[in-house]
């Protein structure tokens, strides 16, 4: 409902006083900058209507943060999460994806200009496990460019190579959330090798997992 009438009103024309700038002070600019600086937004990727006292009483609870994170409703759903180091963000955005009642909780960092109106959820960071995968092809140069085929890389986990059972290629990739989670695909090599590999993604944080019921998110879960 905000959003359309914030959608009505950019539509009409503005009046004379409304063209001209409104100029803003810069009092307190710099712990406010801080501030933001130490703060996620996050939105449930649900329609329907969420018990917001129970969702960040869940999330204090599974986060370890008790009082020293600050949980604040912005508006259109939005939450914004004040932690009181870069260390506590660096560790939810680390350790994330997270959800709540089979529900992703989609996260984004602060950036000057962002408001609750301007603020897009598209991307969410998932572990793959990609099975299948010739031995030859075990690297990390090779995970990086799966990765790249399915969304934005982050991390090539080394150590599901180097361990002592290496069954699978463990890649960090941000996942666009409008598209459904892929099975797994043909990988063909310069010498014209082609064989088929599969993907499972990883359960979430915080109890059930939101890609078994979501249209869009659907995929092997493990």
């Amino acid at each position: 409902m905000e959003k359309e009438v914030v959608e009505n009103l950019q539509r009409l024309h503005l009046t004379k006083e409304e063209e001209e700038d409104i100029s803003i002070s810069q009092c307190n600019k710099s712990e406010l900058i801080e501030e933001c600086s130490l703060s996620l937004f996050g939105r449930l990727l649900s329609d329907r209507h969420q018990n917001m006292r129970a969702l960040k009483s869940t999330l204090r609870a599974a986060w370890k943060m008790g009082s020293n994170l600050r949980i604040v409703e912005v508006g259109n759903n939005i939450l914004q999460f004040k932690f009181s180091s870069m260390y506590q963000l660096n560790w939810v955005e680390r350790n994330s994806p997270w959800n709540f009642e089979n529900n992703l909780l989609l996260l984004t960092r602060w950036r000057q200009g962002l408001s609750s109106t301007n603020m897009n959820f598209t991307h969410s960071p998932f572990w793959i496990q990609v099975w299948g995968l010739p031995f030859e092809h075990m690297n990390e140069e090779v995970g990086k460019e799966l990765g790249r085929k399915l969304g934005n890389v982050i991390d090539v986990d080394k150590r599901s190579m180097q361990a002592d059972q290496a069954k699978f290629l463990r890649i960090r990739v941000e996942l666009p959330i409008d598209k459904p989670l892929r099975r797994g695909g043909y990988i063909s090599a310069v010498n014209g090798e082609r064989s088929w590999v599969s993907f499972r993604y990883e359960r979430l944080p915080v109890f059930a997992l939101c890609v078994e019921s979501s249209d869009t998110m659907k995929g092997t879960v493990i």
